[in-house]
C-alpha cells in the first residue's frame, strides 16, 4: 500500500499530453440465470455493440452521446432477463457499472467507481484543491494518490492487493479540469436519456431503494 506521507514519487511523474477524462459504461457480454452458478453451459449471450472497446470493456460517454440506442438495447436485454429469472437489483447491478478513466496520448488509468456519485468528490477535489493538497482512495483491488502541484495534477495508481506502482502521471491541470467539466455535462445528458428510455436511473447512485431480496 502506498505511503501517503511519501511525495518523492511526483518527481518521477511522466507528463501526460492531451489529457482527458472519460466515463465508460462497462458491458458484460454474458448473463447468468443463476448468479451462484457460473457454469458456461448456462450462460445467455447479451447484445454488445460492435463499437464497444475491447480495452475499455464497454462504451464511453463520448461514444453514446449522440446515439445511445445500442446502450439502451443492451440494458433492456439485461433487465428483461433479470425479470424473467427473478433477479433482485443486487443480483444484476454489476451490469450497470461505470468506470472512470483519465487518459492521455500514450495511455490511460482507470478506476472502477460503479456509479457517478462516487466519482463526484474526486471531480470536486480536482477543481478546488489547493497547491500541495493530496487525495487518496482505495477500492476493489486498486489504490490511488493524487496531488496538486501548481498547474499540474499528479496521479499515482497501484494495486492495493498486489502492491506496486502501475502508473505515475502528471496531467496539466487546466486541460484535465476542462475535460472533467465536459464529461459531467455529457453524463447528465446521457443518464437522463437512459432513464427516460428504461424507467429507472441505475447510474447516478447505487439504488438502495430498490428491492434487494427475492421475497
Amino acid at each position: 500500500m502506498f505511503d501517503t506521507q511519501d511525495r518523492s514519487w511526483i518527481a518521477r511523474s511522466a507528463v501526460a499530453a492531451n489529457a482527458y477524462a472519460e466515463v465508460v459504461f462497462y458491458l458484460s457480454p454474458e448473463f447468468y440465470p443463476d448468479p451462484n452458478d457460473l457454469d458456461e453451459k448456462n450462460v445467455i449471450a447479451l447484445p454488445v455493440p460492435a463499437g464497444a472497446g475491447v480495452e475499455q470493456g464497454g462504451l464511453s460517454s463520448t461514444d453514446v452521446l449522440d446515439d445511445a440506442q445500442d446502450l439502451v438495447d443492451h440494458y433492456k436485454a439485461v433487465l428483461t432477463l433479470a425479470a424473467k429469472h427473478g433477479h433482485a437489483y443486487n443480483q444484476f447491478d454489476h451490469h450497470m457499472s461505470l468506470g472512470l478513466w483519465f487518459g492521455w496520448t500514450d495511455g490511460a488509468i482507470s478506476f472502477w467507481y460503479n456509479t457517478l456519485n462516487v466519482m463526484e468528490p474526486l471531480f470536486d477535489w480536482l477543481k478546488d484543491a489547493a497547491d500541495g493538497e493530496m487525495w487518496s482512495d482505495v477500492e476493489q483491488g486498486w489504490e490511488m494518490i493524487a496531488i496538486r502541484s501548481g498547474s499540474t495534477s499528479h496521479f499515482r495508481r497501484g494495486g492495493f492487493d498486489q502492491g506496486g506502482e502501475y502508473a505515475n502521471v502528471a496531467f496539466p491541470r487546466d486541460d484535465l479540469l476542462a475535460s472533467v467539466a465536459r464529461l459531467r455535462e455529457r453524463m447528465n445528458v446521457i443518464i437522463a436519456r437512459l432513464t427516460a428510455e428504461i424507467g429507472e436511473d441505475y447510474w447516478t447512485r447505487h439504488r438502495y431503494d430498490l428491492r434487494t431480496d427475492l421475497t
